[in-house]
Protein backbone atom coordinates (compact mmCIF):
# COMPACT_ATOMS: atom_id res chain seq x y z
CA UNK A 1 0.00 0.00 0.00
CA UNK A 2 1.44 3.54 -0.89
CA UNK A 3 0.50 6.30 1.00
CA UNK A 4 1.49 9.62 -0.59
CA UNK A 5 1.26 13.42 0.31
CA UNK A 6 3.24 16.28 -0.84
CA UNK A 7 6.34 17.34 -0.28
CA UNK A 8 7.22 19.29 2.68
CA UNK A 9 10.59 20.24 4.23
CA UNK A 10 10.91 21.75 7.89
CA UNK A 11 13.15 22.49 10.25
CA UNK A 12 13.13 22.80 13.75
CA UNK A 13 15.54 24.24 15.58
CA UNK A 14 16.71 25.42 19.21
CA UNK A 15 19.87 25.75 21.40
CA UNK A 16 20.63 21.99 22.65
CA UNK A 17 20.97 22.54 26.36
CA UNK A 18 19.99 19.03 27.58
CA UNK A 19 21.55 15.66 26.76
CA UNK A 20 17.57 14.30 25.29
CA UNK A 21 17.15 16.17 22.15
CA UNK A 22 13.24 15.51 22.25
CA UNK A 23 13.21 17.58 25.33
CA UNK A 24 14.69 20.88 23.67
CA UNK A 25 13.67 20.44 19.92
CA UNK A 26 9.70 21.74 20.11
CA UNK A 27 7.86 24.64 19.62
CA UNK A 28 9.85 26.31 17.06
CA UNK A 29 8.62 25.22 13.43
CA UNK A 30 9.29 27.03 9.98
CA UNK A 31 8.18 25.45 6.90
CA UNK A 32 10.31 25.84 4.13
CA UNK A 33 9.80 26.53 0.17
CA UNK A 34 11.21 23.99 -2.06
CA UNK A 35 13.68 25.63 -3.21
CA UNK A 36 17.61 25.31 -2.85
CA UNK A 37 17.63 29.18 -1.87
CA UNK A 38 16.92 28.45 1.19
CA UNK A 39 19.48 29.21 3.99
CA UNK A 40 18.89 28.74 8.21
CA UNK A 41 21.65 29.74 10.22
CA UNK A 42 22.99 27.54 13.39
CA UNK A 43 25.80 27.31 15.62
CA UNK A 44 27.88 24.36 17.24
CA UNK A 45 26.07 22.30 19.67
CA UNK A 46 22.68 23.66 18.59
CA UNK A 47 20.07 20.85 18.20
CA UNK A 48 18.02 20.42 14.91
CA UNK A 49 15.31 18.69 13.31
CA UNK A 50 14.12 18.33 9.83
CA UNK A 51 10.82 17.18 8.90
CA UNK A 52 9.84 15.52 5.88
CA UNK A 53 6.40 14.29 4.80
CA UNK A 54 6.66 12.02 1.23
CA UNK A 55 5.17 9.09 -0.57
CA UNK A 56 7.42 6.77 0.69
CA UNK A 57 10.29 6.16 3.36
CA UNK A 58 12.24 9.18 3.46
CA UNK A 59 15.68 9.31 2.47
CA UNK A 60 17.68 12.13 3.26
CA UNK A 61 20.67 13.73 1.76
CA UNK A 62 23.57 15.73 2.39
CA UNK A 63 25.41 17.63 -0.07
CA UNK A 64 24.27 14.96 -3.04
CA UNK A 65 25.29 12.29 -0.66
CA UNK A 66 22.44 9.34 1.00
CA UNK A 67 22.65 10.09 4.44
CA UNK A 68 23.41 6.39 6.10
CA UNK A 69 20.69 5.05 8.65
CA UNK A 70 23.93 3.96 10.02
CA UNK A 71 25.21 6.88 10.92
CA UNK A 72 24.96 7.71 14.56
CA UNK A 73 25.39 11.05 14.39
CA UNK A 74 21.57 11.67 12.43
CA UNK A 75 18.70 9.91 13.80
CA UNK A 76 16.20 9.16 10.80
CA UNK A 77 13.12 8.32 12.11
CA UNK A 78 11.89 6.47 8.93
CA UNK A 79 8.20 6.37 9.95
CA UNK A 80 7.89 10.21 10.04
CA UNK A 81 10.33 11.45 7.98
CA UNK A 82 12.32 13.24 10.44
CA UNK A 83 15.96 13.81 10.18
CA UNK A 84 17.72 14.97 13.84
CA UNK A 85 21.04 16.40 15.02
CA UNK A 86 21.67 16.45 18.18
CA UNK A 87 24.42 18.23 18.38
CA UNK A 88 25.73 20.09 15.46
CA UNK A 89 29.28 19.74 14.54
CA UNK A 90 30.80 22.90 12.05
CA UNK A 91 31.16 20.29 9.50
CA UNK A 92 27.21 19.68 9.42
CA UNK A 93 27.37 22.32 6.81
CA UNK A 94 25.74 22.03 3.36
CA UNK A 95 22.35 21.30 1.63
CA UNK A 96 20.04 18.49 3.14
CA UNK A 97 17.24 17.14 0.42
CA UNK A 98 14.39 14.52 0.93
CA UNK A 99 12.30 14.36 -2.01
CA UNK A 100 11.90 17.66 -3.90
CA UNK A 101 12.60 19.74 -0.90
CA UNK A 102 15.86 21.42 0.47
CA UNK A 103 17.28 23.42 2.71
CA UNK A 104 21.16 24.71 3.03
CA UNK A 105 22.27 24.76 6.89
CA UNK A 106 24.82 26.79 7.72
CA UNK A 107 26.75 26.50 10.70
CA UNK A 108 27.91 29.68 11.48
CA UNK A 109 31.62 29.49 13.90
CA UNK A 110 31.44 31.52 17.53
CA UNK A 111 33.80 34.68 17.34
CA UNK A 112 36.39 34.73 20.24
CA UNK A 113 35.52 37.20 22.81
CA UNK A 114 38.74 38.32 24.68
CA UNK A 115 37.78 40.87 27.49
CA UNK A 116 40.02 42.60 29.94
CA UNK A 117 43.10 45.08 29.12
CA UNK A 118 46.34 44.47 27.60
CA UNK A 119 47.49 47.41 25.80
CA UNK A 120 49.44 50.04 27.30
CA UNK A 121 49.71 48.28 30.70
CA UNK A 122 51.42 49.94 33.75
CA UNK A 123 54.22 48.21 35.37
CA UNK A 124 53.46 47.09 38.52
CA UNK A 125 49.81 46.80 37.20
CA UNK A 126 47.83 43.18 37.79
CA UNK A 127 45.75 42.40 34.73
CA UNK A 128 42.96 39.32 34.19
CA UNK A 129 42.01 38.73 30.58
CA UNK A 130 39.52 36.28 29.85
CA UNK A 131 38.66 34.44 26.73
CA UNK A 132 35.13 33.25 25.41
CA UNK A 133 33.14 32.30 22.37
CA UNK A 134 30.06 33.22 21.42
CA UNK A 135 27.94 31.74 21.54
CA UNK A 136 29.23 29.42 24.46
CA UNK A 137 30.19 26.18 22.72
CA UNK A 138 28.94 23.03 25.07
CA UNK A 139 31.95 20.98 26.28
CA UNK A 140 34.38 23.12 25.02
CA UNK A 141 38.06 23.52 26.12
CA UNK A 142 39.66 27.10 26.20
CA UNK A 143 43.45 28.07 27.31
CA UNK A 144 45.62 30.80 26.85
CA UNK A 145 48.89 29.28 25.16
CA UNK A 146 52.23 30.92 26.16
CA UNK A 147 51.43 30.68 29.94
CA UNK A 148 51.54 29.00 32.64
CA UNK A 149 47.48 29.23 33.44
CA UNK A 150 45.72 26.08 32.34
CA UNK A 151 42.56 27.90 31.93
CA UNK A 152 40.88 30.60 30.07
CA UNK A 153 41.96 33.93 32.59
CA UNK A 154 44.93 34.72 31.43
CA UNK A 155 46.77 36.60 34.62
CA UNK A 156 49.44 38.72 34.91
CA UNK A 157 50.65 39.66 38.13
CA UNK A 158 52.74 41.98 38.24
CA UNK A 159 52.97 43.42 34.96
CA UNK A 160 57.05 43.89 33.81
CA UNK A 161 58.57 45.68 31.03
CA UNK A 162 59.29 42.17 30.02
CA UNK A 163 55.93 41.42 29.05
CA UNK A 164 56.06 44.27 26.13
CA UNK A 165 55.00 43.32 22.68
CA UNK A 166 54.99 39.22 23.96
CA UNK A 167 52.05 37.45 22.25
CA UNK A 168 49.36 34.98 23.93
CA UNK A 169 47.04 32.78 21.90
CA UNK A 170 43.99 31.57 23.26
CA UNK A 171 43.36 28.65 21.42
CA UNK A 172 39.20 27.08 21.99
CA UNK A 173 39.00 23.09 21.06
CA UNK A 174 35.87 21.05 20.71
CA UNK A 175 34.54 17.75 19.13
CA UNK A 176 31.74 19.96 17.62
CA UNK A 177 34.57 21.71 15.54
CA UNK A 178 36.53 20.51 12.74
CA UNK A 179 39.70 22.55 14.02
CA UNK A 180 40.74 24.81 16.71
CA UNK A 181 39.85 28.39 17.24
CA UNK A 182 42.23 30.78 17.78
CA UNK A 183 42.84 34.78 18.48
CA UNK A 184 46.30 36.46 19.30
CA UNK A 185 46.72 38.92 21.67
CA UNK A 186 50.04 41.11 21.90
CA UNK A 187 50.78 42.69 25.22
CA UNK A 188 52.25 46.59 25.41
CA UNK A 189 53.69 47.84 28.36
CA UNK A 190 53.80 51.56 28.47
CA UNK A 191 57.44 52.34 28.25
CA UNK A 192 59.15 53.29 31.92
CA UNK A 193 62.25 54.39 32.92
CA UNK A 194 64.17 56.18 35.30
CA UNK A 195 63.95 59.94 34.10
CA UNK A 196 66.50 61.52 37.30
CA UNK A 197 68.14 60.74 40.75
CA UNK A 198 69.07 63.20 43.01
CA UNK A 199 70.90 62.54 46.69
CA UNK A 200 70.10 65.48 48.95
CA UNK A 201 73.63 67.11 49.82
CA UNK A 202 74.90 66.36 52.68
CA UNK A 203 76.95 68.36 55.53
CA UNK A 204 79.79 67.57 57.27
CA UNK A 205 78.64 65.44 60.55
CA UNK A 206 80.42 64.87 63.37
CA UNK A 207 81.60 61.08 65.03
CA UNK A 208 78.66 59.60 67.15
CA UNK A 209 75.72 61.51 64.71
CA UNK A 210 72.66 59.36 63.11
CA UNK A 211 72.52 60.16 59.25
CA UNK A 212 69.91 59.74 56.72
CA UNK A 213 71.45 59.48 52.83
CA UNK A 214 68.00 60.57 50.94
CA UNK A 215 67.82 59.54 47.11
CA UNK A 216 64.97 60.53 44.83
CA UNK A 217 63.71 58.93 42.38
CA UNK A 218 61.83 60.26 39.22
CA UNK A 219 60.16 57.91 36.51
CA UNK A 220 58.88 58.60 33.28
CA UNK A 221 55.28 57.14 33.64
CA UNK A 222 53.69 55.95 37.06
CA UNK A 223 54.03 52.29 38.44
CA UNK A 224 52.10 49.84 41.14
CA UNK A 225 51.13 48.64 43.25
CA UNK A 226 53.79 46.59 42.69
CA UNK A 227 57.30 48.33 42.95
CA UNK A 228 59.42 45.05 43.08
CA UNK A 229 60.40 46.22 39.10
CA UNK A 230 62.20 49.54 40.68
CA UNK A 231 65.53 48.65 41.28
CA UNK A 232 67.56 50.78 43.87
CA UNK A 233 71.33 50.46 44.23
CA UNK A 234 73.87 51.94 46.87
CA UNK A 235 77.57 52.23 46.65
CA UNK A 236 79.96 53.40 48.99
CA UNK A 237 83.57 54.45 47.41
CA UNK A 238 82.38 51.77 44.67
CA UNK A 239 81.69 49.07 47.28
CA UNK A 240 77.79 47.59 47.10
CA UNK A 241 75.87 48.96 50.16
CA UNK A 242 73.13 46.27 51.04
CA UNK A 243 71.93 47.33 54.77
CA UNK A 244 69.69 50.00 56.53
CA UNK A 245 68.56 50.69 53.25
CA UNK A 246 64.80 51.51 52.85
CA UNK A 247 62.21 52.96 49.81
CA UNK A 248 59.06 54.87 50.08
CA UNK A 249 56.89 56.52 47.65
CA UNK A 250 54.55 55.65 44.80
CA UNK A 251 53.13 56.30 41.27
CA UNK A 252 56.08 58.38 39.69
CA UNK A 253 58.29 59.61 42.25
CA UNK A 254 60.38 57.45 45.55
CA UNK A 255 62.56 58.08 48.03
CA UNK A 256 65.60 55.46 48.73
CA UNK A 257 67.04 56.05 52.43
CA UNK A 258 70.62 54.77 53.66
CA UNK A 259 69.92 55.28 57.43
CA UNK A 260 73.48 55.37 59.20
CA UNK A 261 73.49 55.06 63.00
CA UNK A 262 76.36 56.97 65.17
CA UNK A 263 78.27 57.57 62.35
CA UNK A 264 82.71 57.08 62.35
CA UNK A 265 85.06 58.18 60.39
CA UNK A 266 84.85 54.99 58.86
CA UNK A 267 81.61 55.96 57.38
CA UNK A 268 82.86 58.82 55.46
CA UNK A 269 82.71 58.43 51.41
CA UNK A 270 81.00 58.91 48.31
CA UNK A 271 77.87 57.53 48.36
CA UNK A 272 76.27 56.67 45.15
CA UNK A 273 72.35 56.20 44.35
CA UNK A 274 71.84 54.22 41.03
CA UNK A 275 68.23 53.32 39.98
CA UNK A 276 66.74 51.85 36.59
CA UNK A 277 63.13 49.68 36.10
CA UNK A 278 63.97 45.96 35.41
CA UNK A 279 64.10 45.50 32.11
CA UNK A 280 65.05 48.42 30.55
CA UNK A 281 68.56 49.46 29.72
CA UNK A 282 68.82 53.15 30.96
CA UNK A 283 70.57 53.32 34.94
CA UNK A 284 70.43 56.83 36.20
CA UNK A 285 72.87 57.66 38.87
CA UNK A 286 73.50 60.66 41.81
CA UNK A 287 76.80 60.68 44.41
CA UNK A 288 77.19 62.66 47.13
CA UNK A 289 80.29 62.79 49.77
CA UNK A 290 79.42 62.24 53.26
CA UNK A 291 82.06 64.03 55.57
CA UNK A 292 82.83 62.74 59.04
CA UNK A 293 85.13 65.20 61.61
Amino acid sequence: MEYRFSSLLIIVLIAATLSNCAEVCFNTTMPLKQSYNNLTTVFPGDCVILHCTLNDTAQWGLNGTDISNDDTHYNINTTSGTLTIQEVRSTDTGNYTCGSGSISLIVQIPDIIVTGQYTDLTVGSSVSIICTTMPSISNSVIKWHSSSFNSNELIIDPVMLSHNNNTFTCVVSSDLLAINLTKSITISVLDTSVSSVTVQSLSSYVIGDNVSIVCTISLTNAIGPDVSSLVVKWFKNDHIITNYISINGSLSTFHSIVTLTQVSPTDAGAYTCNASINGSNIIVSDLKPLCVK
